[in-house]
């Protein structure tokens, strides 16, 4: 009873206000989406669109193409690479050649060639250049933009360049001149003959004293 006695009356004591804070800057998710801090191109270009209000739907497709171009970028240059940050990005047919994860998934397997990296930043660029054009009515802005727009694409293809490009595969033709292409080991003569239609004598392609 004491002690119930004690825990109904005992005075509350006023705790002095506390404001919670964050570890980083807290941004706005529309204005800057994510990853464009990594670009000073990005975050200009962000600037000056923000002072269009009209053209929503072209601006918020801007944005998340920006936002595309540089988490791609982020998650093949970074220090512990991975489809971190374009995991969740929407994919759009207007401008991506396939979803921006995938792209990096290939890219950090070397599985991407220099025309695949031309085909992905080309389509970009085309992409938002026309926004662009959509979002600014001034023919300033609009120059500036599409000059911020490219030294983002730059980046990208610098950085999908520098990392994803593995050596290319001699399928057609043999890699050096010791190379035996197409001939065939004597060590592997004795394997099944194919019998279907067309079919020729493995002697025919068997070098003698290969090597």
């Amino acid at each position: 009873m004491l002690a119930l006695l004690l825990v109904h009356f005992k005075p509350t004591v006023a705790l002095p206000g506390v404001q919670e804070g964050f570890a980083t800057a807290a941004v706005d998710p529309i204005r800057m989406p994510a990853c464009a801090e990594r670009s000073a191109a990005a975050q200009s270009l962000l600037a000056r669109i923000a002072a269009y209000p009209k053209n929503d739907e072209a601006a918020g497709e801007l944005r998340l193409l920006i936002s595309k171009l540089c988490c791609m970028e982020a998650d093949v240059a970074a220090p512990v690479p991975g489809a971190y940050r374009t995991q969740n990005l929407q994919f759009r047919t207007q401008e991506d050649t396939e979803p921006a994860s995938t792209i990096v998934g290939r890219c950090l397997r070397a599985a991407v060639n220099k025309r695949d990296i031309e085909i992905i930043t080309e389509k970009f660029s085309d992409r938002g250049h026309v926004l662009i054009k959509k979002v600014c009515q001034d023919p300033a802005d609009v120059a500036a933009s599409k000059k911020d727009l490219d030294e983002i694409v730059a980046q990208l293809r610098l950085s999908m360049t520098s990392f994803c490009v593995g050596p290319s595969k001699q399928m057609d033709r043999p890699s050096g001149p010791r190379d035996m292409g197409f001939w065939e080991m004597e060590s592997v003569a004795d394997l099944s003959q194919y019998q279907g239609p067309n079919a020729v004598p493995k002697s025919e392609f068997i070098v003698p004293g290969c090597i």
